[in-house]
């Protein structure tokens, strides 16, 4: 019986090793291919914690390389063509909180593999093919602390679901359809500290809402409908909030 404990114990040291010499031997070669696709890899205490793919030529199934990094924190897409299928693989990352997808080929359906993920805080998806429906998919990210939607065809249809996301510090509706009706929705987050509106077609309509939004520290209004004193009567109320308007020099 003892002979056989030895021998069970062993094995399991044996086993433990050859998972190690696994993964050491898969992270070893997903490094080669990140570096060879252009990117850069950033390490804490020999872990790889960043990876940097902008403007390459990654397509997406490059992306279930990253699976050898379960340390990874902050990954960057800016720029590239990956698209809805790799945001599986983006979505099984165990520790990503900062996902770069600015001007990629994500769309509905890749916002809807994303959302299975419970990790990501920070969510910069702007200039891609994100529609309304896929504003549905990340309402379900409860633990997002920013959203960017610049340049989307997002309209007042998709912005009710931000409602949801009661954790968001920061949201860019910049570029968007976004009008005075959509506004009405930013009410429901507390905890909103930055919020871009510039370049939307938001009237004077939406100063009143936007005054009872008291987290507010930063707020981007330039290039809208909102009158000089429209943008000066929110100042007045919002003491500690910066308003980024023509009419206010900064």
């Amino acid at each position: 019986m003892f002979s056989f404990r030895i021998f069970g114990v062993w094995a399991l040291l044996f086993l433990s090793f050859v998972c190690f010499a696994f993964a050491s031997a898969s992270s070893e070669i997903s490094k080669r291919k990140v570096e060879k696709l252009g990117g850069q890899l950033f390490f804490e205490k020999g872990k790889v914690i960043e990876v940097v793919l902008n403007k390459t030529q990654l397509e997406d199934n490059d992306l279930a390389l990253l699976a050898a990094f379960p340390n990874l924190r902050d990954l960057s897409l800016e720029n590239t063509r990956s698209g809805d299928e790799g945001m599986v693989y983006a979505a099984k990352l165990p520790k990503l909180e900062w996902l770069n997808l600015y001007r990629t080929w994500v769309g509905d359906e890749g916002a809807r593999n994303l959302a299975d993920s419970k990790s990501l805080k920070m969510l910069p998806i702007g200039e891609t093919n994100l529609t309304d429906k896929g504003l549905v998919h990340l309402s379900r990210m409860r633990q997002l602390n920013y959203l960017g939607l610049r340049g989307n065809d997002v309209t007042d249809k998709g912005a009710v679901h931000l409602g949801k996301l009661i954790k968001l510090e920061g949201l860019y509706l910049g570029e968007t359809r976004v009008t005075d009706a959509g506004v009405r929705v930013l009410l429901e987050l507390k905890g909103l500290r930055k919020l871009w509106l510039h370049d939307l077609p938001i009237t004077d309509d939406s100063v009143p809402i936007l005054s009872e939004i008291k987290s507010l520290r930063e707020i981007h209004i330039y290039a809208t409908k909102i009158s000089a004193e429209g943008a000066r009567r929110l100042q007045s109320v919002l003491t500690e909030c910066k308003v980024i308007h023509e009419s206010i020099p900064n």
